[in-house]
């Protein structure tokens, strides 16, 4: 669903075309998620025939036309739904968390702080069982042998995963802080 919800909020921002929409993407998530042109093509034409976006064919001389696309009232509120549809299962993914983040401005401090304790909610756990594994290993260097061929490659990697889960947890949590109250 990130990226309808790219796809979305770059014509949210003005009419494009095609190019213009990936390399708008390209700059709004810092390279995080890329967007080819199958992908791209395919969903604008979703949106058209859904009635979220128009189309104008724009001729230009000697290059082939070129397809504008604009955002409707159906467009923005069906970007409206898709930021605010956070569950569970979106807050697993990177791409779904830091695509409704970079949109935040389009939602209100209520959406943005079920999205971000969502996100929290799955990172805790996620912190619990990288603990669990780190008791493993403490407690049983064998069975760690039995089911990893480099148990200190396997530390490494379980350290990096806790120092990347910490820090965005610290972050989210920061930034519920200085949310305004409801």
């Amino acid at each position: 669903m990130h990226t309808d919800i790219l796809i979305l909020a770059m014509l949210r921002e003005r009419p494009h075309h095609g190019y213009e929409i990936k390399k708008a993407i390209d700059r709004s998530m810092a390279g995080m998620v890329s967007l080819n042109n199958k992908t791209l093509y395919l969903t604008l034409k979703r949106f058209e025939d859904a009635g979220a976006v128009t189309r104008e064919v724009q001729l230009q001389a000697g290059k082939p036309p070129r397809h504008i696309y604009q955002l409707t009232d159906r467009g923005v509120e069906l970007l409206t739904a898709y930021l605010r549809d956070f569950g569970p299962e979106q807050a697993r993914v990177d791409a779904e968390f830091f695509t409704r983040v970079s949109f935040f401005d389009f939602l209100e401090v209520p959406e943005r702080r079920e999205i971000l304790q969502q996100r929290l909610a799955y990172l805790e756990a996620c912190m619990a069982y990288v603990r669990s594994l780190h008791q493993i290993a403490e407690d049983d260097e064998d069975y760690v042998r039995s089911i990893v061929l480099t148990p200190v490659h396997a530390r490494r990697v379980l350290a990096f995963q806790t120092e990347r889960i910490r820090d965005e947890v610290t972050w989210i949590r920061k930034w519920l802080a200085e949310m305004p109250a409801e």
